[in-house]
């Protein structure tokens, strides 16, 4: 999708994207991003343990990514990584309390495209280092996927747009609430498939599932790990997954690409922050660590098979990927006419 002449993270695919980022090592992106330090404060660091702030509350995907990752960060580190869940307000409590802590590496942040894409439709945070928040790494993608409810008989996506070509706006689909994440990505769609469905928005993924599941809409998208296990048991069809290639986690669920609907391609992604002005020794011990910790022999596959694809990226490589997300989501905003409740 093409907003004005900006290329958008949908028109680039994901490998160009990681290709063009990751042109630069960690070391060097690091170099050419960051004053050189003394090192001093990082030689021992981190000596006690680290907090990361989870801005949702516990057994969702954004807290089971940050237990994932806290887990290979304290085993490295031979520290506790004490998991604070920051829930409500979009986020917004969460990621206040990141923004104020001391940028000292001991209180870090583990947000996802949530709460990011709340903070920009409200303006509130810039998420550019030495702003607001220091970005460390993009440590993992999940594609989304679109899954109807077994009643409706929607067997493909090809089927789903003759039926809502048919009856325009005949067809519900559920989201997690207007203006999040599952809302954008139905509409980038459905823009994308020349149809129209009436959205119905909920407070929170959990409850647009279970309406989903209960029949009283037809259609929602969501993350692999939310719904394999309703498929599986035949409640729910899985349509199609946003991404460029199948999901591990799905392997017989065609990319919208092979149905025929062209730049699709969203993921929920999960990232690693820090407060602003962290001292740059700090930022790339931290950076160094995590990332290294994940590369470990067998971890990657292990956070595969649990919905993650790893991304590891540098921290001057994340910091302009959130440059291109918040491009591609204002204007996703601006085409549907959406307005942020302030």
């Amino acid at each position: 999708m093409q907003h004005g002449h900006r290329t958008s993270v949908t028109d680039l695919s994901r490998r160009q994207w990681l290709a063009q980022a990751g042109s630069l090592s960690l070391g060097t992106a690091l170099a050419t991003a960051l004053p050189t330090a003394s090192h001093a404060q990082a030689a021992d660091y981190p000596n006690k343990p680290v907090r990361w702030i989870v801005p949702t509350s516990t057994g969702g995907g954004t807290d089971f990514g940050a237990r994932a990752f806290g887990k290979l960060a304290s085993d490295l580190w031979k520290q506790s990584v004490l998991i604070d869940n920051k829930s409500g307000a979009s986020g917004m409590i969460g990621l206040d309390a990141l923004a104020g802590a001391a940028p000292d590496g001991y209180t870090l942040g583990y947000f996802s495209v949530s709460q990011f894409l709340d903070a920009t439709l409200l303006q509130k945070y810039a998420f550019e280092a030495q702003k607001d928040f220091t970005p460390i790494s993009l440590l993992a993608l999940t594609p989304l996927i679109l899954v109807a409810n077994a009643g409706a008989n929607i067997g493909s996506v090809k089927q789903l747009i003759e039926m809502a070509k048919a009856k325009p706006k005949a067809l519900n689909y559920s989201s997690g609430g207007s203006g999040g994440i599952t809302h954008f990505a139905m509409e980038v769609f459905l823009k994308q498939a020349g149809i129209e469905v009436t959205h119905i928005p909920y407070k929170g993924s959990g409850p647009a599932i279970v309406d989903l599941l209960g029949g009283q809409v037809q259609l929602a998208f969501s993350t692999p790990p939310a719904v394999m296990q309703h498929v599986k048991a035949g409640k729910l069809k899985a349509l199609g997954v946003a991404g460029e290639a199948r999901s591990p986690m799905a392997p017989d669920v065609p990319t919208f690409a092979e149905s025929g609907v062209a730049n699709v391609n969203l993921s929920t992604w999960y990232g690693l922050f820090g407060p602003a002005n962290m001292p740059a020794d700090v930022l790339d011990k931290i950076a160094r660590t995590v990332i290294a910790s994940a590369r470990a022999p067998g971890v990657r596959e292990k956070l595969v098979s649990d919905g993650l694809e790893p991304v590891l990226s540098a921290p001057a490589d994340f910091a302009k990927f959130l440059r291109a997300d918040r491009d591609q989501w204002l204007g996703v905003a601006r085409s549907i006419n959406f307005k942020a409740d302030k």
